[in-house]
């Protein structure tokens, strides 16, 4: 039985009748397999790596210096430690000074990660950059370029530094733990833990952040994590804070998190695509079986031996698809990642067992949803079907297939993605669009019909045609139209992912800020930036404010300790009109008329600040600036795009409130590389500017953002390839009938440019007519993606509807007058004997 089955299952190929089958299959397997090994791969390497932006593998911050017990349990667990301190001073050479961001670090600092250092001060080259894995020597200092020219400095001058002198012998270009945030109380400078003492800097009360420092096995940074958290806990000592690599650099979660959500929603989309592909090319497999099975029951084989002869071939296809399918997807995983190699570790760690075993449940379940079903009825053929085709088995019922189709595609969408919303939305997403397609589809094909009936000739026949197959029609429809849709979206989906990102980090964003700018420096700023062709964009003010009050009465204490920003000074400002990337969410913006003298002072806040803090709209918020106090009302919320790159605040008044109040200016502009020099000028003349300087950053971010455009390009390139194997199977399905038709034509005196017009026409009808559908269930689907997904407001594609039409019909005609070309050509009565 084993030897038959292995001899007919090569015949089958040999025909071709399973070479569609099997490429479903292994296409399947590919994209699942793919995508597993790259996130299962990338998220093994970004959770060993992210340690580097905390420079340890595990943080304990705190206002205190680290007890000296976590220096012993540390040398318990064989884990490396370090200890740091930051804290603001100031720095003097001369008759200049400054306002200087210090941090402390011993000699084991850093303990995952580097210092990047430089003898260029504000050099891009990377030739002029020296990583180094520890930090500055006793009795040096490394500072941050912008610090030379507001001391008057250079390298190997020294500096004072409280009680202590300190040589300068680096710039610092970057430090892992410093991240994405900049202080804007001055320029860093890096010293080591040993000069604390001779400095005398610290002093009961001062504000310093130590933090101590882990690295080593997981299993003992792990239990000294917890030996730590007992202690605090005994000790009821709420002021230490455990930092993980998980949570150390939070501001760059919501792009990941994007991108992974688009690598989910093309896995998942790909995946259902191919088994829709596999269960349209099964079923035309099992209409080609019909003969085989009445032979064998001629056989004298019984319904049990032929299940089993179908089950020793399934499980030979499923072995051989799933391996193919698990070796493109490695290759393709590969392709994947040369296409973001700069922006990975060189060395990847191996994937684990998760994705190859994805892959290989892939390759059984989508056999046994899609293809089983359509091969189960074969054994109970009768052997008349040898004699009479038109005898054919009833397959399992519509329901059935349905179930159990739909069962397989939510443990395989679960088990891929882990996500039960995405599981259950896609699913459910998938369903209303096959109800609206089918439905559409039925309509229109009643309008194409009264339509062909005026028209007469080809095109009525064509329209007769497809409704006297309304049925099968309406079947292709409906592979066609999910397939044209599901690529519509994921073009929009992709597209707007990419625009979004280059659009936030254009090539002339702006990459600096200015910042404590008086007023009347304002002025001569833009003339010297002017010099050298550079526009600041727009300027604000900000005046410093501790918001003590709401409604009459202190901020609860449970909110306090929540909520920082009840602890600080905040930056106020105030605005005539709405600035730019900001978006009333509730009330009204202020006229411009003078405010009332006996009126509450109207106030705007940003909405998720409100309410974190529990505002609403009417409330009263008391602030202090400088001792003096005033009241403010809540009159708007405003939703900001932060990432922006322009200066945005929490907190806006009208005109005419703060002024009479000490104030500072602060703008952001683009500085290209060759330009970087003017902040050595810019802070020699007004050495109180802070200039922060986000250029790294953002040329980082830009690589990173290439990059991944490269692998979703990849990635969107094989959901296509998913969609071209639907259009094909959906064609391939209805090529018997098709061929019926053609030789009967034939017979009939129909030339061959004829019956080829007609199958052109037919298969244009269905591709437009899928097309049109496909439109609106993308522009629906993308309603739903863009809200939920990418938190943004759904919008009309115009040229959906002209591509979805156009593209449809002459995508669908060309792939069936290709398939069905070389038939036309044959002689009618040798095609009438090919077929059943």
């Amino acid at each position: 039985m084993t030897a038959l089955a292995v001899k007919l299952l090569w015949r089958s190929w040999r025909s071709g009748a399973l070479q569609l089958v099997a490429g479903a299959l292994v296409l399947a397997v590919a994209v699942v397999t793919s995508v597993a090994l790259l996130a299962d791969r990338v998220q093994l390497a970004l959770t060993e790596q992210s340690a580097t932006f905390l420079a340890a593998d595990l943080v304990v911050r705190g206002p205190q210096s680290p007890p000296q017990q976590w220096q012993q349990w540390s040398a318990q667990q064989q884990l490396r430690s370090s200890r740091t301190a930051s804290f603001n001073s100031m720095v003097y050479a001369g008759e200049e000074m400054h306002l200087a961001a210090v941090k402390a670090v011993d000699s084991g600092y850093p303990l995952r990660g580097e210092v990047v250092v430089s003898q260029q001060p504000f050099s891009q080259l990377a030739s002029d950059w020296q990583p180094r894995q520890s930090g500055p020597e006793p009795g040096q200092v490394w500072v941050d370029a912008r610090l030379l020219p507001l001391l008057n400095v250079e390298i190997g001058d020294t500096i004072e530094l409280g009680a202590t002198q300190l040589q300068i012998s680096q710039v610092v270009v970057t430090e892992p733990d410093r991240g994405g945030s900049f202080s804007l109380f001055g320029a860093r400078v890096l010293m080591h833990y040993q000069d604390l003492g001779a400095a005398a800097v610290i002093q009961p009360g001062s504000r310093v952040n130590y933090r101590f420092l882990v690295a080593g096995e997981a299993a003992a940074v792990a239990a000294f994590n917890d030996r730590v958290a007992t202690d605090l806990a005994q000790r009821q000592d709420q002021h230490w804070q455990v930092i993980t690599p998980d949570g150390a650099e939070a501001s760059i979660a919501d792009t990941v998190d994007r991108g992974r959500k688009f690598l989910l929603l093309a896995g998942s989309v790909g995946v259902i695509l191919a088994g829709v592909a596999l269960a349209l090319a099964s079923r035309q497999f099992a209409d080609g079986q019909l003969a085989q099975v009445a032979l064998l029951k001629c056989w004298g084989l019984r319904a049990a031996q032929i299940r089993r002869f179908y089950t020793v071939q399934i499980a030979l296809l499923a072995l051989l698809g799933t391996a193919l399918g698990l070796l493109a997807g490695w290759l393709f995983h590969s392709l994947l990642l040369a296409a973001v190699a700069d922006f990975l570790p060189a060395q990847l760690p191996p994937p684990g067992p998760r994705p190859w075993l994805i892959g290989l449940a892939t390759g059984v379940l989508t056999l046994i949803g899609f293809a089983l079903p359509a091969l189960w009825h074969l054994p109970a053929l009768s052997a008349l079907a040898v004699l009479r085709a038109e005898i054919k088995g009833q397959p399992l019922t519509w329901l059935a297939r349905v179930a159990l189709a739909l069962a397989i595609t939510l443990v395989l969408l679960y088990s891929y993605s882990g996500s039960a919303w995405i599981t259950v939305g896609m699913v459910v997403t998938l369903a209303l669009l096959a109800l609206l397609i089918g439905s559409l589809a039925l309509l229109m094909l009643w309008a194409l019909r009264r339509a062909g009936n005026r028209s007469g000739g080809v095109w009525r026949m064509a329209t007769a045609n497809l409704w006297r197959q309304r049925l099968q029609s309406q079947l292709q429809m409906l592979g066609f139209a999910a397939a044209i849709a599901l690529l519509l979206v994921m073009t929009v989906v992709r597209g707007s992912l990419i625009e979004e990102w280059r659009w936030q980090l254009a090539d002339d964003a702006p990459n600096h800020f200015l910042v404590n700018v008086a007023p009347y420096e304002i002025a001569p700023v833009n003339a010297l930036l002017a010099e050298r062709n550079l526009v600041a964009g727009d300027w604000f003010s900000m005046v410093r404010g501790r918001l003590i009050e709401i409604n009459g009465a202190p901020p609860p204490a449970d909110l306090k300790e929540r909520h920082e920003s009840l602890n600080r000074e905040l930056n106020l400002s105030w605005s005539a009109t709405l600035p730019e990337n900001n978006q009333l969410v509730a009330g009204e913006w202020w006229s411009q008329q003078p405010l009332a003298a006996e009126a509450p002072v109207p106030m705007s806040i940003e909405v998720e600040l409100a309410a974190e803090l529990g505002l609403v709209l009417g409330d009263r918020v008391t602030f202090s600036l400088g001792g003096l106090r005033f009241e403010a009302e809540l009159v708007n919320t405003r939703a900001l795009r932060w990432e922006s790159m322009t200066p945005n605040f929490y907190f806006l008044f009208p005109e005419g409130v703060l002024e009479e109040f000490p104030r500072s200016g602060i703008t952001s502009l683009h500085i290209p590389a060759a330009e970087k020099r003017v902040i050595n000028d810019l802070l020699r003349r007004y050495p109180t500017i802070v200039a922060i300087e986000l250029d790294k950053v953002i040329a980082q971010i830009q690589s990173v953002v290439n990059q991944v455009t490269q692998g979703l390009q990849l990635m969107t390139a094989m959901i296509l390839l998913c969609g071209v194997l639907i259009l094909y199977a959906g064609v391939a399905l209805s090529m018997p009938l098709r061929q019926q038709q053609s030789a009967l034509l034939r017979t009939l005196g129909s030339s061959r440019g004829r019956v080829l017009r007609l199958q052109t026409i037919e298969f244009a009808l269905l591709g437009a007519v899928a097309g049109t559908v496909a439109a609106l269930a993308a522009e629906l689907s993308l309603a739903i993606i863009v809200r939920q997904l990418f938190d943004g407001a759904a919008q009309i594609h115009p040229w959906l509807w002209l591509l979805g039409p156009v593209g449809g019909a002459l995508v669908v005609a060309l792939l069936g007058v290709s398939y069905s070309a070389r038939s036309v050509g044959v002689p009618p009565l040798q095609l009438l004997r090919q077929l059943p």
